[in-house]
């Protein structure tokens, strides 16, 4: 492999590391432009549990105004992994490992954690300069599990803010001062990041 060749290699490689990471941002702040940008119109995403569609289809289901994902989704975290990735020109393959939770809400009120882990097995092709998944099929692998979450903070007393079991209350002030994730463009990352891809 000459040099162009590797540089070719890598750069390619990187795009879609970075694609990666704009699925998952995208996904979990219901950023379905974000997601749109990672798939070619005429892709296919074999996500499982009846969840398969176009992959503009996927990313049409993080909306907001009731069409997307189930009103009880409160929130997704999606961490990946280690990136396998094979390139051959204008065409490459690659496995993602990812971790992901998703926080719900019964009717009850009561909040769910549901955590999943597999694989992203994808098909990418290279369009106008660009690598955008083809074909993506889910893999899931080891347990997925959902439980109830009573409360955020460590015993015995869960209604103290605190991070150790028994330990001293986290100051008032300083649980206000603390900056939580949210689902949409009201997100305090989007205060960082002003260019689109």
């Amino acid at each position: 492999m000459n040099d162009s060749n590797v540089l070719d290699v890598l750069v390619a490689k990187q795009q879609i590391m970075d694609a990666m990471a704009r699925y998952a941002r995208g996904i979990d702040r219901r950023d379905e432009e974000l997601v749109r940008s990672v798939y070619h119109e005429d892709s296919i995403d074999d996500h499982g549990f009846g969840n398969d569609s176009s992959g503009w289809g996927l990313a049409a289901k993080v909306r907001t105004d009731g069409t997307g994902f189930p009103v009880e989704w409160v929130s997704t975290t999606h961490l990946l992994g280690q990136h396998y990735i094979e390139v051959d020109a204008d065409s490459a393959v690659s496995e993602v490992y990812f971790h992901s939770t998703q926080w719900l809400r019964d009717p009850e009120g009561v909040a769910w954690r549901t955590v999943s882990q597999g694989r992203y097995l994808d098909r990418w092709e290279r369009r106008d300069g660009v690598f955008r998944i083809l074909k993506r099929t889910v893999v899931y692998d080891g347990e997925i599990h959902s439980e109830p979450v009573r409360t955020p903070w460590v015993g015995p007393d869960h209604d103290r803010p605190k991070g150790v079991w028994g330990g001293h209350s986290i100051p008032e002030e300083a649980v206000a001062r603390t900056v939580f994730g949210r689902p949409d463009a009201q997100d305090h990352s989007y205060t960082l990041f002003t260019v689109r891809s």
